[in-house]
């Protein structure tokens, strides 16, 4: 019974102290013993800095002091922005290895602390920062910034120059449409034309007259409708070149024929660019059947080769050399502008549409006495 007693006595006694030692408390250091990211441990500093994809971390704590019978270890982690931290409370981990799970990207302080009863240990201060993504930065999404406002500033650039581009060639192309209006209805053209049918009426000829007036009314209104219309059927284009070369015939008083073949292959209905072969054909009367003493002929032609719609024009005039010969001496000589404008015309046209329509001038000589002996023009259209 003595003994009992003196074993609680004893208990008692060694409680006392261990209570003492609590209440009185000896300091309680603690320490980081390691730290992995994403699975590797890195070296222990007061930051570390990790890519955006390697933002899980592991903190394993060790004790500097003698371990506390009854302790509890506590986390925090706060979000640093504009040099403030938001904490937020205080979590018990349940072990001195513990992790910190997908962090956002941005700066984060990682707090950790133990207690014991009364006490309290040293706080071991982390940072964390976790870098954004190259997509997310700043100078990512300046530098988009200033290369989209640069493309969209080089887009309407281009399609501001594209649009005066089609404006000056709107406007060439109507100045060279007039200009060729002209050139089919100039004075000396519907002048004689017209002379040509009082001659008919004054000879008391009314059949005749009336016939050459229809023609050349029907003429007139062609070449107004074909300066309004960008483009042409085949056969409205045979017309007005059958009508012209009527009137012509009858200004010359037949001093040439003429013929229009088509070849059965063509399509009638396909769109020619207006005001394109008239030019060539006046140019064919006016500088090489009109000087020619005997009678001439005018052969218009239209055929398909390699994906082009060709037409030849040829006459079996004087030439060019001669022809160019006796304009000089006669100061009333004819001066044509008709194929300078149709050449501007065409490059105008091919630059607008991206097509190539292209025309060749060469002569024709005899065989005997290699003389020149007329001209032949062939334009190509394209097929597409």
């Amino acid at each position: 019974m003595q003994l009992f007693r003196l074993v609680i006595v004893f208990a008692v006694f060694v409680q006392s102290i261990l209570l003492g030692l609590k209440s009185t408390g000896q300091p309680l250091d603690i320490c980081i013993k390691s730290i992995e990211v994403a699975g590797k441990e890195v070296p222990i500093k007061e930051e570390i800095q990790t890519d955006y994809n390697q933002n899980n971390f592991q903190f394993l704590i060790d004790w500097n002091s003698p371990i506390p019978i009854d302790y509890k270890l506590l986390k925090r982690v706060g979000h640093e922005r504009f040099r403030n931290v938001d904490f937020g409370e205080w979590e018990e981990v349940e072990d001195n290895r513990f992790k910190i799970l997908n962090v956002q990207t941005g700066k984060f302080i990682v707090e950790i602390k133990a207690i014991a009863q009364n006490n309290n240990s040293n706080i071991l201060t982390t940072k964390l920062v976790i870098d954004r993504p190259w997509w997310r930065t700043w100078w990512f999404w300046g530098a988009s910034f200033i290369g989209l406002f640069g493309l969209f500033y080089s887009r309407e650039q281009l399609l501001k120059q594209w649009e005066d581009e089609e404006q000056i060639h709107h406007q060439k192309i109507i100045e060279l449409e007039l200009k060729t209006l002209q050139l089919q209805m100039n004075p000396h053209f519907i002048f004689n034309a017209l002379n040509s049918i009082q001659n008919y009426v004054l000879s008391h000829d009314a059949l005749t007259a009336n016939n050459y007036l229809s023609k050349f009314a029907n003429l007139i209104r062609l070449f107004l409708d074909s300066s309004r219309s960008k483009y042409i059927s085949l056969s409205e284009e045979l017309r007005l070149l059958g009508l012209y070369c009527d009137m012509e015939q009858l200004r010359f008083e037949n001093k040439f024929s003429y013929e229009l073949n088509v070849d059965p292959k063509v399509d009638r209905y396909i769109e020619l660019p207006t005001m394109i072969l008239q030019p060539f054909v006046e140019n064919a009367i006016n500088h090489g059947l009109r000087y020619k003493k005997s009678k001439g002929l005018l052969s218009i032609e239209f055929f398909v080769h390699k994906n082009h719609l060709i037409c030849e024009i040829t006459d079996n005039g004087v030439g060019r050399d001669l022809s160019t010969h006796l304009q000089e001496k006669s100061k009333k000589g004819y001066k044509s502008q008709g194929l300078a404008i149709t050449y501007e015309r065409l490059m105008t046209y091919n630059s607008i549409n991206d097509t190539n329509i292209i025309f060749t001038i060469n002569d024709l000589f005899t065989k005997e006495q290699n003389e020149e002996q007329g001209t032949v023009v062939t334009v190509k259209f394209p097929l597409n």
